[in-house]
């Protein structure tokens, strides 16, 4: 559908959207439910119940299991990649660590316990970061096979994002998004609380170019890495359940089935293209030519072509007059704000998904933002475009939730 509304608002409203096909399906694996995947060159690791399989996208219309593995732990629910060894996140079970330097046979090494069930792992440099439900554990890696407890942080998380470089976690927590960094001293680590955004539940966390991104039901908020303030957000057209960051871009997969793919080339992010694979979606990772997705799904592995995107960079319109609604979703009333001026008057115009145009307001030239009421519309997905002298916005799409 989102296809489809995409080609309908582009000829409806003059303006030039990024073509989906630019997101293209090109092959899956069949599997049980897979619940997070981890890329190294052509091989995807991908984990579910007790199960960790190797998949060779060499072939990316042709991707093929070369190696599997039953740990012999209950369901794995999160993976990280690093030189030989895979960890996945094991629940009750700990760190589980995979020996994969045959990929045609992994290997189970051990289980690393921790102090309560572990939900995530992250890997950067020489240090592993496991998300639980009762704190954040940092792990040492100097031996790969066996990782070193090095201090722990007392609140929980659902998703981690190392970046080893500045010694900083970014968690996706069950009470807000929160970051923690860690310090050295006298061969002492220690961990603490450096910044945190919001009071709600975040169930995804990415780390991009120039932001932080996160995800929470149906919304996606991009934040400064170092400041920890919203920069823009984005309202999805279903439950997000998988997120992943490049450098100017992000890509989230819904529960749908859905895969949408955001440019970040400023602070409000824009919808560009999308595809639909088959089974819900549970986790995304992009491989690090950016030229796939890799969509670890309900119904296995998909591989989605992603290059001819990635390849232009350059925004659909001038920054300025790009789009922003605030909040997004919502549930009366939303403002959508520019920071561009018009040099004549311009108009926002509101359509539904089927390319009516269901609401219409004029703008003079010294507003930068319009407070807008759908009380007496319908739930669901609309798109607002600004249109005038020099001004040709792209369709901001906002979800209305009564």
């Amino acid at each position: 559908m989102r296809n489809l509304i995409a080609m309908c608002l582009s000829c409806l409203l003059g303006t030039t959207l990024a073509a989906a096909q630019f997101l293209q399906v090109k092959g899956s694996v069949p599997l049980s439910p897979r619940e997070d995947v981890a890329v190294s060159g052509s091989h995807a690791y991908t984990v579910g119940s007790n199960s960790f399989s190797i998949i060779s996208f060499a072939n990316p219309n042709s991707p093929a299991v070369v190696g599997q593995l039953a740990p012999g732990v209950g369901t794995l629910t999160g993976v990280a990649f690093r030189g030989d060894h895979v960890y996945c996140a094991g629940q009750g079970s700990g760190v589980v660590v995979i020996d994969v330097d045959t990929p045609s046979s992994p290997s189970w090494v051990r289980n690393v316990l921790a102090a309560a069930p572990v939900r995530d792992v992250s890997v950067g440099d020489t240090f592993l970061v496991a998300a639980t439900s009762l704190n954040v554990t940092l792990y040492g890696l100097h031996d790969p096979a066996q990782p070193r407890l090095l201090t722990a942080y007392g609140r929980p998380a659902n998703r981690v994002a190392i970046d080893a470089a500045s010694r900083k976690i970014h968690c996706a927590g069950s009470d807000g998004a929160f970051l923690l960094s860690w310090q050295v001293n006298q061969g002492v680590v220690t961990l603490s609380e450096a910044d945190e955004f919001g009071s709600s539940e975040y169930s995804n966390v990415a780390l991009g170019g120039s932001y932080v991104n996160f995800s929470q039901g149906l919304q996606f908020s991009a934040l400064h890495p170092n400041t920890y303030t919203l920069a823009g957000q984005y309202g999805a057209a279903g439950q997000i359940r998988g997120l992943a960051s490049g450098s100017s871009y992000s890509v989230i997969g819904l529960a749908t089935g859905g895969i949408e793919y955001l440019r970040q080339t400023g602070n409000t992010p824009q919808f560009s293209s999308s595809v639909q694979v088959t089974g819900g979606i549970n986790s995304l990772v992009i491989s690090g030519n950016d030229q796939y997705i890799l969509a670890a799904t309900t119904a296995g592995l998909t591989v989605v072509e992603n290059s001819a995107l990635t390849a232009d960079d350059s925004p659909l319109i001038p920054r300025e007059f790009a789009l922003s609604a605030f909040p997004n979703p919502f549930n009366s009333t939303t403002t959508i704000s520019w920071m561009g001026v018009a040099r004549a008057n311009a108009s926002l115009t509101v359509f539904d998904v089927n390319g009516r145009e269901v609401l219409f307001r004029s703008v003079n030239p010294s507003e930068n933002s319009l407070k807008l009421d759908f009380a007496e519309f319908g739930a669901g997905s609309y798109f607002v475009q600004l249109a005038g002298l020099g001004i040709d916005s792209s369709p901001l799409r906002i979800v209305y939730l009564p």
